[in-house]
């Protein structure tokens, strides 16, 4: 702990001279349509959130909270949660089999698990609705009103299993006087990418709506060596509607739907072969080791790559809620009714080779309902309490398979060749798995003196979940390998309690702590034992933090810190076991976990014209106890996902010209250290440090209503290693995208 205070003190000031750009403010007035911009022009804007369900400068709430305003979103480049981590350097993202699915962690917790059935230890919410699917959580960033990332246990006042933290987003809402925004942007691979929103009154202050809409289409940038064919298309589109009815100023009822699509690719590999053939003998070309049928990538090129089939991802997403809002005298009274579904179809190239060893085929059809009522004080008084009940249901319905060294059988003999003993066959595995959820919760602000605030909060939650899992070939004939089913409910009652004081009117210090839970349940990959299958138990997140929040010299400076200890037990953990030739998907408790390190956010805004950030964060993420594979250890190991240091930074510069127009300068960038990927910690599993660099510059007009830009994205060209997932005798690699750039035009009516 020691080092890691000796290194932020180090750090920072050699970070001084390097303060670069700036996170714009995003926050809530009343009726949740826009940021105050409290602040004039020479210092930085006031930032209201509603972490705690109810508007609040963001320098008073005692949570660590970074907020990004819809604007900024444009700015920055961020499309959707895995953008996020270039200016939240707390957050890391492990992707996977999937154009549309990521999973998230953050402070180094999180679930690296790919399946259908994984929630995730970081909440997701889009309009305060909890989004249960992984895929359907990456179609709503468009027309943003701006997002809020809150690290550490959310378990008080939000849904299901916020371990980790939340993220919520939230769309821009409609105005009373008609306006119109819109984006549109063309880039390297032919990317076009479009943004538009339009909405006002329809009926006085009764009635207000408004449309939006996005689209996405890039052509690929990996080279299918067998076809010629460039792969890793993008090919997305989604829109929202929003309806606000206001029969009086007391009653507010709220309608959205929204829905998209994606039909683009699945995600191509690279290949990286094991050195073992199919019966586990050593397999290599001098040093290069090969894959079971003597096949390697050896170019170095993770640009192109020898594909037999060239994947696809079909991604359906519809969503409604309805929300109503009245004032009873000195309450509110919320409700949020909720309905989401998600049909994706993906077909992959799993071994990412020209030989058919393995081919998934992912077929998942979530569909859930969710019911939140809140009844809460209007901060009326020295106390400001919240209470409400939290409903939640999901059905979840998949057919997925894995096709298994088909390249082994004769097509005109598919009988005779059809050899289940040995794992040759179409290997399906549909399950369904039903959730219900029910918590009651409360939270209360309590002013112990005009400076001093207590705040206390607890919720009970009860989960149950059904799990009917079925596995066999279905080739010629159906060979049954596997039947089960099973029940488990988890129950748990967490809590926060935390004391925020206010030294002066610019200088807030917090100290708090808090329970986390994350929900036991069933893993949901291919599996052949029972003993798979079995249920896994709930973990539970001790958290401790303490942090100050500051703006100094007439608020042109902010300087936040905060230092966190984590007390992270019975972890969950997806790994792979590789004890035999065929690569198995486990997950299960590990064990216990330490982690605890310090975050560091400062942003200067001298003038109007020049703004900049620095966000740090400092980590030590251990396992204490690694039990889940008897035959390894891997105690004083790193968390996945987990680098020891990360930093976003950059500045933003404008230029006035004469007759009210200005040129602006933006550019940022991100770094973080070595992490791991596998809880072994194998070296050929890590991801070796790394940073990025983006640019923008732009015009703006006198009136603000049209901005023309050029921008690059990853203008370094760094490219590092996202995922790493063990296959047959191999190993499929994902990397990030490569640098893009383009021109954008910028609207507002």
């Amino acid at each position: 702990m020691k080092r890691v205070f000796g290194a932020l003190s180090v750090s920072f000031l050699a970070l001084m001279p390097a303060v670069a750009a700036a996170q714009e403010s995003f926050g809530e007035i009343a009726d949740e349509q826009s940021a105050d911009q409290g602040a004039d022009e020479a210092g930085l804007n006031v930032i209201v959130v509603t972490a705690q369900r109810r508007e609040q400068d963001i320098q008073d709430v005692p949570i660590s909270v970074t907020a990004i305003s819809g604007d900024e979103l444009t700015k920055v480049g961020i499309r959707d949660p895995r953008d996020l981590t270039l200016v939240v350097p707390s957050l890391s993202i492990q992707a996977g089999t999937s154009s549309t699915t990521t999973s998230l962690f953050l402070r180094g917790v999180g679930i690296g698990d790919f399946n259908s059935n994984t929630t995730g230890a970081v909440g997701v919410y889009v309009d305060d609705v909890f989004l249960g699917a992984n895929a359907g959580k990456l179609f709503n960033v468009f027309d943003s009103d701006g997002i809020e990332v809150l690290k550490g246990p959310q378990g008080t006042l939000y849904g299901r299993n916020t371990t980790a933290g939340a993220i919520r987003f939230s769309s821009r809402k409609p105005t009373d006087e008609l306006s119109a925004d819109a984006a549109v942007s063309y880039g390297r691979f032919n990317e076009v990418q479009a943004e538009a929103g339009i909405g006002g009154a329809i009926l006085g202050d009764v009635l207000k709506a408004r449309v939006s809409g996005t689209y996405l289409r890039r052509d690929g940038w990996l080279l299918n060596r067998v076809t010629g064919n460039k792969l890793n298309a993008l090919d997305m589109w989604a829109g929202r509607a929003i309806v606000d009815f206001t029969p009086n100023p007391d009653v507010l009822v709220r309608a959205i739907v929204h829905g998209g699509q994606s039909r683009g690719d699945a995600r191509q590999f690279q290949h990286r072969g094991s050195g073992v053939d199919l019966v586990g003998n050593p397999i290599f070309a001098g040093s290069v080791p090969l894959d079971g049928l003597g096949y390697a990538d050896t170019d170095g090129d993770i640009n192109a790559g020898d594909y037999d089939i060239e994947g696809r991802e079909r991604v359906d997403v519809f969503g409604a809620s309805l929300t109503g809002k009245i004032d009873i005298g000195d309450v509110t009274l919320t409700s949020i009714s909720a309905y989401e579904q998600v049909r994706r179809n993906t077909l992959e190239d799993t071994d990412a080779s020209p030989n058919n060893v393995l081919t998934a085929t992912y077929v998942d059809r979530p569909e859930q309902y969710s019911q939140e009522l809140r009844l809460q004080s209007r901060d009326s008084g020295s106390v400001n309490w919240i209470v409400g009940g939290f409903y939640f249901h999901d059905k979840l319905v998949t057919d997925s398979s894995f096709d298994i060294l088909r390249v082994l059988r004769d097509p005109n003999d598919l009988l005779g060749t059809f050899d289940p003993v040995n794992s040759i066959g179409n290997y399906a595995y549909p399950y369904t798995q039903t959730t219900e959820s029910w918590a009651a919760f409360a939270q209360a602000d309590v002013e112990l003196t005009d400076r001093l605030t207590l705040t206390g909060g607890l919720r009970y939650s009860v989960d149950s979940i059904d799990f009917d899992y079925r596995a066999f070939f279905d080739d010629v004939v159906v060979v049954p390998v596997l039947d089960f089913e099973g029940s488990k409910t988890f129950k748990d009652l967490s809590w926060r309690a935390a004391l925020s004081y206010q030294a002066t009117d610019d200088v807030m210090v917090y100290a708090s702590s808090s329970k986390g839970y994350n929900s036991g349940g069933f893993a949901g990959g291919s599996s052949s034992d029972p003993a798979q299958l079995q249920p896994f138990d709930s973990e539970t997140l001790y958290a401790y933090e303490v942090g100050f929040k500051s703006d100094l010299l007439d608020r042109t400076l902010r300087f936040n810190a905060a230092a966190f200890y984590y007390d992270y037990r019975d972890l969950q953990v997806f790994v792979f076991d590789t004890s035999g030739v065929l690569p198995v998907q486990r997950k299960l408790n590990a064990g216990n976990a330490e982690l605890y390190g310090l975050e560091v956010e400062l942003q200067v805004q001298p003038s109007r014209n020049f703004n900049a950030f620095v966000n740090a964060s400092f980590l030590h993420a251990k396992y204490k106890q690694f039990t889940a594979l008897a035959a390894e250890d891997y105690a004083g190991n790193n968390l996945v996902n987990a680098p020891g240091f990360s930093i976003s930074t950059g500045f933003s510069v404008t230029q006035p010209l004469s007759g009210g127009s200005s040129l602006q300068l933006r550019a940022d960038g991100s770094f973080q250290s070595e992490s791991f990927l596998t809880p072994d910690n194998a070296r050929a599993n890590r991801v070796k440090a790394y940073g990025t660099a983006n640019l923008r510059f732009s015009w703006l007009s006198a009136d603000e209503r049209l901005e023309l830009a050029l921008w690059g994205k990853n203008v370094t060209g760094t490219r590092y290693i996202t995922y790493i997932s063990p296959v047959v005798t191999m190993d499929q690699i994902n990397y990030n995208d490569p640098s893009t750039y383009g021109v954008q035009a910028v609207f507002k009516f």
